[in-house]
């Protein structure tokens, strides 16, 4: 129920702050799972990305978030589930597989951290684990405009355009 209410709230803010445009939408399976996968330049990404389809996304956060016990509350309320980010978590590895077992898309950011456009960061291996042992398949994304909404430092969003490309499905072998 506060995912939807949270959903809505997003989806208006979105219209007077950033207005969204989605390249690819089609590519969105309309039911079961599969992880969305994109690159990760604003504290925004997330909620963007969720923005995507009217779907119940599970979201992988780095774990220093949920240090605030409120936070980390209102985290868990919409669908958010903690990950190590300096070792191998294997309880965020479960807790994905599972999600996705259950038919739950689940939002990763696989460089593990925001940065800019020309700072390609290394893709951390934990995606290729999940995306391997669910066989669900793994669609790429690009955000192009959040970190210009609410660039590093600032107290208030601008209002800028956001466009989000979404590719086509990509599946991998479980080796």
């Amino acid at each position: 129920m506060f995912y939807w209410f949270a959903y809505g709230v997003i989806f208006v803010l979105s219209k007077i702050f950033c207005p969204c445009r989605f390249v690819g939408k089609e590519n969105i399976p309309p039911r079961g799972s599969f992880i969305l996968a994109s690159n990760h330049i604003s504290n925004l990404d997330p909620l963007i990305l969720g923005l995507s389809c009217v779907r119940k996304f599970g979201y992988v956060a780095k774990d220093s978030l949920f240090k605030n016990k409120f936070f980390a509350f209102v985290l868990y309320l919409v669908g958010t589930f903690p990950i190590k980010r300096d070792s191998s978590d294997v309880g965020a590895i479960k807790e994905a597989l599972k999600r996705l077992e259950r038919g739950t898309p689940v939002i990763m950011f696989p460089e593990g951290t925001r940065g800019g456009y020309a700072r390609l960061r290394k893709i951390h291996s934990g995606i290729g684990l999940i995306a391997a042992k669910s066989k669900v398949p793994v669609l790429p994304a690009y955000i192009e405009g959040s970190d210009h909404v609410l660039p590093p430092g600032a107290k208030w969003p601008r209002r800028k355009l956001v466009k989000v490309t979404i590719g086509s499905p990509l599946t991998f072998p479980e080796n």
